[in-house]
């Protein structure tokens, strides 16, 4: 058995059951995580998900919680659980999050913030939790999901584009100031990836989305765990506080 890019690392990421994170998660499991842990928004999705990978890596150690994200207590208790289990936490992976496409004319109260709430505030709780034990430790790899929306707006959500810049902030900042410990903290920037999140768009706005692209398609989730993998691996022991863009260049 040839080595692989993820053995015997330890790994926590949320948002799991779907998308991104799932097929973030397998791919940890592909390149030979000791341990992955997958959390997401209730016990049925994220057992579903969590048996599902078993089924295709038996014998591993994958685990499944479902804590709230906006409270971290809750994180922090499941995040060292995992970490003193298996000694050591080497990587953290933010990737749940909602969007909500709609003009300021047309926003209910409350969506503005809860976009925020989940987006921003639920990371920065997954962060401050992984950074806390990765500080003691001396090492570990956080890695956050904003959007290209964060970088250049989005003119039919404000909240989402507003949320996700803010990711990059808390990005950039953590970087700064956890790389005295020799833990990064670098964040993805998905573009138009056919996930759950993007298939409710009518045919003519995934048109219009891939008239923008340069590629000419709609990028897979896979391609945007490759990515996870990158950041949360060795391979990129010498980057932090940045920003990477899988988008196929939206122009």
């Amino acid at each position: 058995m040839g080595h692989h890019l993820m053995d015997g690392k330890t790994v926590f990421l949320t948002g799991g059951a779907g998308g991104i994170g799932f097929a973030t998660a397998r791919l940890m499991l592909e390149e030979g995580a000791q341990a992955v842990l997958i959390t997401d928004l209730n016990e049925e999705v994220t057992t579903k998900a969590a048996e599902k990978l078993k089924s295709e890596f038996p014998g591993r150690n994958i685990e499944a919680a479902w804590p709230n994200l906006g409270s971290e207590e809750e994180i922090g208790a499941v995040m060292r659980a995992f970490a003193e289990k298996y000694g050591k936490l080497d990587a953290a992976l933010s990737i749940a999050g909602i969007t909500h496409n709609t003009t300021i004319k047309r926003m209910q109260p409350g969506e503005f913030l809860r976009q925020v709430d989940v987006n921003l505030i639920d990371t920065y709780n997954v962060d401050r939790q992984a950074g806390l034990i990765m500080r003691e430790q001396r090492f570990g790899s956080i890695v956050n999901t904003s959007s290209i929306c964060g970088l250049y707006g989005n003119p039919m959500g404000c909240g989402y584009g507003a949320s996700k810049a803010g990711v990059i902030g808390l990005t950039k900042s953590l970087g700064r100031e956890l790389g005295y410990f020799n833990v990064r903290v670098n964040c993805v920037a998905p573009g138009a990836i056919r996930t759950p999140m993007t298939a409710n768009l009518s045919k003519e706005a995934q048109a219009a989305a891939v008239a923008n692209i340069a590629l000419r398609r709609i990028g897979e989730p896979e391609e945007v765990a490759n990515v996870f993998l990158f950041l949360a691996s060795d391979l990129s022991t010498y980057c932090t506080a940045s920003v990477y863009n899988v988008d196929g260049f939206s122009i």
